[in-house]
């Protein structure tokens, strides 16, 4: 009888966890108007389904997934602010106590997400507004929670951890935004269409090419023959934080926006919060700076975080490897971060380029909000692509490795 491969059991395992997520994205809230939209401009609520889908959440349908990952993405985010700190002497802290602080900052900013949406459903019912703020609130924070559990399920048994929730939120709707714009958009003239075209292959080459480009440091170990030494690098992405940026900002920046409409909905009269709120809005100048801002900070966060100087110039020393002319320990930690830090720039720079100022495109139509989502999502769509890619290789290669007894 043939041995089932690692790889086929566990991506029979993700189609499964992702027909559960597309099946539970269709499950309505309930005492909701389904025909009606937020009851919030259409900006507003345009952008806030955009950013709640690129993670994996679903306010278009008005969901039990509502919003998605975002509270789980945003704590883990936050959490990562406190740890690098030494003040709090967090890196001491045992893992459980750890995940489960992260599950409480999860459960507060899920809480003011859902309330912020709750608050402003279009309600047909006869029952009391208050109660079914709280229901369907409760609802969407269980929904939030299961998908936390079921991205833990789909990395112990899958293939992609929580990345696969949210490609298939993204994959769901991309075609309809698509669609959607270029309906909404008269008069398009066909060199638009071609134009369009050839920048959409470029963007594509670019992207995956950026993705897959390495800058390989040489690495010497002692005791090995120099004739191997073209065979041994210390490989660094080009772009060394990837395409997370895009994701984590977009639901960093939201958090604000659901802030202000709950201020709003618990005082109406709050013209500060109202002022916030118009210009918290996608596609508003300020909102703009403030991606670019954050875009900005976490990709130099997400790059030291990805290629920790310090973390592999001490397993160099412990592994008796050196770079030529650079000294063991502190030399090499600061060499490798000198290049980090160089990469960053150019990342930063890509990433600013690619998923931020396309959205200058909506200072003068905001009708095309959708499209200017694109590049983004594209980029973090292959980086998703690559990371899955790298963990069917690793298990291909675990598994040519058989039991002794």
């Amino acid at each position: 009888m043939l041995k089932r491969s690692e790889v086929g059991k566990r991506f029979c395992w993700t189609i499964f966890f992702v027909f559960i997520y597309v099946l539970g994205s269709k499950i309505s809230l309930p005492f909701v108007d389904l025909s009606k939209a937020l009851r919030l401009n259409e900006g507003t609520t345009t952008g806030l389904q955009l950013s709640s889908a690129v993670m994996g959440g679903n306010l278009r349908g008005m969901s039990i997934f509502s919003i998605g990952l975002s509270p789980w993405m945003s704590s883990m985010i936050l959490w990562r602010m406190f740890t690098v700190s030494k003040r709090f002497n967090l890196e001491k802290t045992s893992s459980e106590i750890v995940e489960r602080r992260k599950m409480y900052v999860t459960l507060v900013l899920a809480i003011v997400q859902s309330l912020a949406v709750a608050m402003y459903l279009p309600l047909k019912t006869d029952l009391d507004s208050g109660l079914v703020i709280a229901v369907n609130t409760m609802i969407m924070v269980a929904g939030a929670f299961f998908l936390v559990w079921l991205s833990d399920l789909n990395a112990a048994l899958g293939l992609g951890s929580s990345v696969v929730i949210m490609m298939a939120g993204m994959v769901m709707y991309l075609p309809e935004d698509v669609v959607q714009t270029l309906s909404s958009v008269n008069n398009i003239p066909e060199i638009a269409y071609i134009l369009g075209m050839i920048f959409l292959l470029i963007f594509v080459y670019v992207a995956v090419l950026v993705e897959y480009s390495k800058y390989q440091i040489p690495v010497n170990k002692l005791g090995i023959h120099n004739n191997l030494k073209s065979y041994t690098f210390l490989d660094i992405k080009i772009n060394p934080a990837g395409g997370m940026p895009f994701m984590y900002a977009m639901t960093l920046v939201s958090i604000p926006q659901y802030a202000m409409l709950l201020i709003l909905s618990m005082d109406s009269n709050a013209k500060w919060a109202a002022q916030l709120a118009k210009h918290l809005v996608m596609g508003d100048p300020i909102w703009i700076l403030l991606y670019i801002f954050v875009i900005a900070i976490l990709s130099f966060a997400f790059a030291f975080v990805n290629v920790n100087g310090e973390e592999i110039a001490e397993k160099m020393m412990k592994a008796s490897e050196y770079i030529d002319y650079i000294y063991p320990g502190a030399d090499t930690r600061r060499y490798i971060n000198k290049i980090v830090l160089r990469l960053t720039v150019f990342g930063t720079l890509y990433l600013i380029l690619f998923t931020a100022l396309p959205f200058s495109i909506l200072l003068w139509d905001k009708d095309l909000l959708r499209l200017t989502m694109i590049p983004g999502t594209f980029l973090m769509f292959v980086g998703m692509i690559y990371n899955i890619r790298e963990e069917i290789r690793a298990l291909r290669v675990n598994q040519r490795y058989t039991r002794i007894f």
